[in-house]
């Protein structure tokens, strides 16, 4: 979809919009987003951000996902200017030093172009931070850049993020918008509770701080259940990250003994280490049940059209 198109599809008589899923925890599909509950969620973001009508927006998102439509929603209600290129992993290629955006939406890979040439780029305010998850070396950067940026979470179900934080070099709470509160349902999963009466449950597992602040542990359709314990293999990928230069992921295979033994997956073809120096290097970090069984190698790991990897393809149970 272009943007041309999703902004008249925004002004027709329609009380919704079609937006699509992701596909990065099950088959992407079409649903229905009411527009006034789009708009409550343009409203919070504008207000965190302080968009008014001498602000500019724009996005390197494209608009066949919800972080794209809601760029120019937010610009719509602001009646400010609201600008955008084709999604590539090149980003503002077209603009110049001396333009200035106030809000710009990106997604991982683009922020790491985006510090590679941060000599080429136009002034930027805030940075909005979504689609996939920030690795521990690119939250580093972006902390140590001093630049403004934000993590977002949220689904399309949620007509965009629900949350943010400020990326520093260590993880921080996530922080509800105005009109928002959480908290956690039996299975210890995220409830999204909207003031207005909307309650999404996910199957992402939380801490708490309060009803306004928490962290995700992970997934829990992920959860790995290895000799009668359990393990959130995106807390693991998170500790053993700066090992590996490559993408990877923590996954399981079924096994007589253990029920599930972990696995480590790597993309790419091995480069000077062996799997028992990985392995060792690992058993290092974490515990000893935590280490994985054996280590695999693949040409590229599967990923959805923005970027998230589809860990269901691996997993076996």
């Amino acid at each position: 979809m272009k943007f041309e198109d999703f902004i008249e599809e925004w002004h027709n008589a329609a009380p919704y919009i079609i937006v699509r899923t992701s596909g990065s925890t099950g088959q992407p599909k079409e649903i229905q987003l009411e527009k006034e509950f789009v708009k409550e969620s343009a409203r919070r973001t504008n207000y965190f951000f302080t968009i008014s009508s001498g602000s500019r927006l724009h996005s390197c998102v494209g608009a066949d996902f919800i972080g794209g439509k809601m760029m120019a929603v937010r610009a719509s209600l602001a009646g400010c200017d609201f600008t955008w290129e084709k999604p590539s992993n090149r980003p503002l290629g077209d603009l110049s030093v001396s333009d200035e955006i106030t809000l710009l939406s990106v997604v991982p890979s683009q922020m790491i172009h985006i510090l590679d040439n941060s000599d080429k780029m136009p002034i930027i305010r805030n940075f909005l931070i979504g689609g996939s998850a920030i690795t521990p070396s690119l939250r580093k950067r972006i902390a140590e850049s001093g630049l403004r940026a934000f993590e977002s979470y949220g689904m399309t179900e949620t007509a965009s993020h629900i949350a943010l934080r400020k990326i520093e070099s260590e993880e921080g709470w996530f922080e509800t918008l105005p009109g928002i509160e959480v908290d956690l349902d039996n299975r210890g999963c995220l409830v999204i509770r909207f003031l207005s009466g909307e309650i999404f449950v996910t199957n992402d597992m939380a801490v708490l701080r309060s009803s306004t602040n928490f962290k995700i542990k992970g997934r829990y359709d992920n959860v790995i259940i290895t000799g009668g314990k359990k393990l959130h293999p995106e807390d693991l990928e998170k500790r053993i990250s700066h090992l590996f230069e490559s993408e990877f992921l923590i996954s399981s295979e079924e096994d007589e003994k253990w029920g599930e033994r972990v696995i480590l997956i790597i993309e790419g073809s091995p480069s000077g280490r062996t799997e028992k120096e990985i392995l060792s290097e690992v058993s290092k970090i974490v515990e000893k049940w935590e280490v994985p069984k054996s280590v695999k190698w693949v040409d590229k790991l599967p990923r959805t059209p923005n970027g998230k990897i589809v860990r269901s393809s691996f997993l076996t149970k």
